[in-house]
């Protein structure tokens, strides 16, 4: 087999094989992404300074690395996911005006959320502005949404789990909370994503009655402590959304 036949060996495969190490906003060492790709120390070092000057692989101070802004701009550039923020961001607005937390709209991207849009008037951090990009389904409120209503992302989790005994634990609690989920139509999550931190979130179906995206308040804690007063406003607004996704025909 060649080169050009077999696409681990070729430079896109490699390339996609790398980034493939970053889901879920993880930081990788050489030596990870050597150990989780069996390329060698050379080929890593030679793709990821490859990858850095393009932007779409950042460098830390550390030694190691995480997916770049370039990555995340071309995700939520997609014509699908442009259409969706148009259509959603006013409505956006006026729950965040409604209820004064950050509002995030969320999309899936494989086994992570990608937070597609945020409207607050918190000025982020280098550091909050980078978690609130790209995380990994399980991890937050708006995420757990969207894991709610895609098998095949469940079933993703679950076959990592095999490998991950961090996420082996999780699965019965995650499990519960996920048909709550559906059977609720809303997720209230505590100290979500940062210590103090309280979320609302509910989904937003297309046109084929499939999940299409989330729609999260996030707050601290002690600026609406009964988060169950902003549910009906939260839940209100992504139906607004879904109702227009369904006009439109968009998914």
């Amino acid at each position: 087999m060649n080169e050009d036949s077999n696409p681990k060996r070729t430079v896109l495969g490699r390339a996609f094989d790398i980034l493939d190490c970053f889901a879920g906003g993880a930081e990788m060492g050489v030596a990870g992404i050597c150990d989780r790709t069996g390329l060698p120390p050379a080929t890593v070092h030679r793709m990821l300074a490859a990858l850095v000057a393009w932007g779409g692989v950042d460098r830390l101070g550390h030694g190691t690395y995480r997916l770049g802004a370039r990555i995340w701009r071309l995700g939520i550039g997609a014509p699908q996911v442009r259409a969706l923020r148009e259509m959603a961001q006013p409505y956006l607005v006026d729950l965040h005006m409604a209820t004064r937390g950050t509002v995030y709209l969320g999309v899936q991207d494989g086994s992570d959320a990608v937070f597609s849009d945020r409207i607050t008037r918190v000025k982020p951090t280098a550091e909050s502005s980078w978690a609130t990009r790209r995380v990994a389904l399980e991890l937050t409120g708006g995420g757990r949404v969207l894991l709610a209503y895609s098998t095949s992302a469940w079933d993703d989790l679950c076959a990592r789990a095999e490998d991950e005994p961090k996420i082996a634990d999780e699965i019965p609690r995650l499990r519960a909370e996920l048909a709550e989920i559906r059977h609720a139509g809303v997720a209230l999550s505590y100290n979500d994503g940062l210590p103090g931190r309280t979320s609302v979130a509910a989904p937003v179906f297309g046109h084929d009655g499939l999940i299409s995206a989330s729609i999260t308040v996030a707050f601290p804690e002690s600026r609406i402590p009964q988060p169950q007063t902003i549910v009906p406003r939260v839940v209100s607004t992504a139906r607004a959304i879904s109702a227009d996704l369904a006009r439109a025909g968009l998914g």
